[in-house]
């Protein structure tokens, strides 16, 4: 296989990388990762197990003169984000990436990149390879993008090891040390549809342009949510005509920032609607941070729908996403800068009964998810919705003492002269579900530098990923 990635180290690690990149894996489509990892331990005559939830465990013994070290835990997940570009004709299921390397940074041409967590698996395996260490145990799961289904379901049984690395950060001069836990929530609205009267026309309104991002690393950035954009135009748009909703789609995730939303109306005053909605698009420009600026509003005619919304399902849906409270609800008291409890809106679905909508909420106080399923339920309750929370995951609390996490940064000032920072994260980690399983262990999460993860921009900082593996090669070895 001819390899992208040339000139950087750990040559080894990009190549793996490269090897699960040609292989689709997105949430619910991880074995094909799985079916390769199994490959690997049988070729190395590892011990593996492959459990009934998807998630593969890996074993290795420790080598010369580290059969007394303690073992090691590492971990990281299998599935990515699948999140492209409106022009891009990738097909996830089927497609392998198109990857590209410019200024240092590898991308993917058009989607999300996968590094979230491809690099974590393709770092296992690489360590499994080497010579030198004690006893490696590596938890590959599988749906962590969609309700860490995998880490939920592995029997923490066949462990040995007390301490952990999390390999799902993103940032290298950092050690993560806690997390937010979290809630996705439904809410489905049934509509009675109705036939568009005649001399109405369609007209297609669509959000685009906007950049995105981790619904939990990046939702403090300011970012425009594009159904929370399409609310606004929405709303004003009503005011200026009573018009019917026909649909509206964001095919988003709930934990990333919706980057384009798509409404369809039927309207009998289509230019009192586009003008209300070209005015409202340039009140929210001002409002745009720097990573927004190719915010674009296009109203167009359409071809003429058989039914649209009946009128009060029209006006709740509108009332919703101008009423719903979203982005960034409370910071930390406690930890300077922290985001401690946020909700995003990622996907909206319309089919010919129902408009859906997922919601992700967040918080590192477990009240706080327990307030946002109440203010949501009685808001549906309201709006005549029904609502459906789920996938419901627990927080990782900081510990003030950790023996590995401070031979992790004593590693990294040896190898590089400079200090760490020791962070809690708003975005959620499998550490949480983990820790809860398996009392008393030592866990840190680290990672190389990625960007806008979570969206078609993502990209991977090559050098650090060389830094990332110096200081986790020497923090394992060390005796």
């Amino acid at each position: 296989m001819s390899y992208i990635i040339q000139g950087y180290e750990p040559k080894r690690v990009f190549e793996i990388f490269e090897d699960i990149c040609a292989i689709p894996h997105g949430s619910g489509n991880e074995s094909g990762v799985a079916d390769y990892i199994c490959r690997f331990a049988e070729k190395n005559s590892l011990f593996c197990l492959r459990d009934e939830t998807g998630n593969v465990f890996v074993r290795k013994n420790a080598t010369a003169g580290y059969e007394d070290a303690e073992p090691v835990l590492l971990q990281g997940h299998m599935d990515m984000v699948c999140e492209k570009n409106s022009d891009s004709t990738h097909d996830f299921l089927r497609d392998e990436l198109s990857l590209s390397v410019k200024d240092g940074f590898l991308w993917a041409d058009g989607t999300t990149l996968g590094a979230d967590n491809g690099i974590a698996v393709a770092m296992m395996l690489a360590l499994l390879e080497t010579n030198s260490h004690p006893t490696l145990e590596c938890l590959f799961t599988v749906e962590e993008e969609t309700g860490l289904a995998g880490a939920k379901g592995f029997d923490c049984s066949v462990v040995t090891a007390r301490q952990m690395i999390n390999l799902d950060s993103e940032e290298d001069y950092q050690v993560t040390a806690g997390c937010a836990g979290g809630c996705r929530t439904e809410i489905d609205f049934e509509y009675c549809a109705k036939a568009i009267p005649e001399g109405y026309e369609c007209l297609d309104i669509s959000v685009t342009g906007l950049s995105g991002g981790h619904s939990g690393a990046e939702i403090h950035c300011g970012k425009t949510n594009a159904i929370i954009a399409m609310g606004r135009l929405l709303g004003a748009a009503y005011e200026a005509d009573k018009f019917s909703l026909v649909s509206v789609i964001c095919n988003g995730k709930d934990n990333a920032i919706a980057r384009e939303c798509f409404a369809t109306v039927a309207t009998n005053n289509t230019e009192a609607l586009k003008s209300a909605i070209l005015t409202e698009a340039e009140k929210i420009r001002p409002e745009l941070c720097a990573d927004d600026t190719g915010f674009t509003v296009t109203v167009n005619r359409a071809n003429k729908a058989d039914k649209d919304l009946d009128d009060n399902t029209t006006r709740n849906i509108i009332t919703l996403l101008l009423s719903i409270k979203t982005g960034v609800l409370k910071m930390s008291n406690q930890i300077a800068g922290l985001v401690e409890y946020s909700r995003n809106v990622g996907v909206v679905e319309t089919d010919k009964q129902r408009i859906k909508i997922t919601f992700s909420s967040r918080s590192s106080v477990e009240a706080q998810l327990d307030l946002s399923c109440r203010e949501l339920d009685l808001l549906c309750e309201a709006l005549g919705a029904e609502c459906h929370h789920y996938a419901r995951y627990p927080g990782w609390e900081y510990s003030p003492i950790s023996p590995l996490r401070d031979r992790y940064i004593s590693a990294f000032k040896k190898i590089y002269g400079k200090d760490l920072t020791v962070g809690v994260i708003h975005a959620g980690l499998e550490c949480g579900i983990l820790s809860s399983k398996m009392n008393g262990m030592d866990i840190i999460s680290i990672g190389p530098n990625m960007h806008d993860i979570h969206s078609p921009c993502e990209h991977l900082d090559l050098a650090s990923c060389e830094r990332v593996w110096n200081v986790l090669v020497k923090t394992i070895t060390q005796k």
